[in-house]
């Protein structure tokens, strides 16, 4: 009876080494996976890359000519985006990148992750603006740890540019895109001669951009006297025109399925377009 006992002991406080074991194996394993496809963060995430990548810019000097590599749709093209990377790379003089949108195809954490591991390789700071497939699942909360704000600017060479979300149909009822906000940007443009304006679907495509946004939107743009160019990314393919009959000058990237990207050079108030094949 003894000995039954003792058996029946060690076999408690074998069990409970083994639950103390598998505790200890969860807790230390946390950190090598995540726990849902829509979680939106995790200890790796990087984080408001776009406020460093702005310190990154500021250190540069500054000249009369301001080199643009403007892209878009990054979404599940990684082999693409390896190319465009060492493509910029291969290039002098380039500024700064800014990437229109739809980084991720479906909101997804690891989306994100895999791309700025690829882009984070460029030699030159890059600048993330929201699209529409980065504002579902938990998308826009990832976006806003990872890059920062939805809405942002800055000036550089005498250029303010302002990068601002138009994703309204992903966002029925909310304030896209803040008419208020982009219009005290575009009339408060110290220390910069010209402004560029960055979003990702543009408002020539009414159906997505909001029809009800679509004139008070572009009137602010028109009533823009110094603005050069509004970039848009979301169609997939390079556009370079004036589609309200205005003198605002619109343009549209690239996705990194087509392996091209624009580089945009502006120097005094003009703009030089050059498309780049990778």
């Amino acid at each position: 009876m003894k000995n039954k006992t003792n058996l029946l002991k060690l076999l408690r406080n074998a069990k409970q080494y083994l639950i103390f074991l598998t505790l200890l194996t969860f807790i230390t394993s946390c950190d090598q996976f995540e726990f849902s496809p829509n979680q939106s963060f995790d200890h790796s995430s990087p984080s408001n890359l776009n406020a460093q990548n702005l310190a990154r810019l500021r250190q540069n000097a500054e000249d009369d000519t301001v080199t643009i590599v403007f892209a878009g749709d990054t979404q599940r093209w990684y082999d693409e985006q390896e190319r465009f990377v060492k493509k910029v790379n291969s290039l002098e003089n380039v500024d700064l990148v800014l990437l229109a949108g739809d980084i991720s195809d479906f909101g997804i954490l690891q989306e994100f992750k895999w791309v700025h591991k690829r882009l984070s390789a460029l030699r030159v700071p890059y600048f993330g603006i929201i699209g529409n497939h980065d504002m579902v699942a938990n998308g826009r909360q990832i976006f806003q740890q990872m890059f920062g704000p939805l809405n942002y600017s800055f000036v550089y060479g005498g250029i303010k540019f302002i990068a601002h979300n138009t994703n309204g149909l992903e966002a029925p009822g909310e304030n896209i895109p803040d008419i208020g906000w982009l219009g005290h940007e575009l009339n408060n443009s110290e220390g910069a001669k010209y402004i560029v304006t960055v979003s990702h679907v543009p408002p020539f495509n009414a159906s997505e951009f909001g029809t009800a946004s679509v004139k008070p939107y572009t009137e602010l743009l028109q009533n823009t006297p110094n603005l050069l160019l509004s970039l848009h990314g979301h169609v997939h393919q390079h556009q370079d025109f004036y589609p309200f009959g205005d003198k605002v000058h619109y343009m549209t990237s690239f996705s990194f399925e087509q392996s091209a990207f624009l580089l945009l050079q502006i120097v005094n108030g003009k703009v030089l377009k050059s498309i780049i094949n990778y």
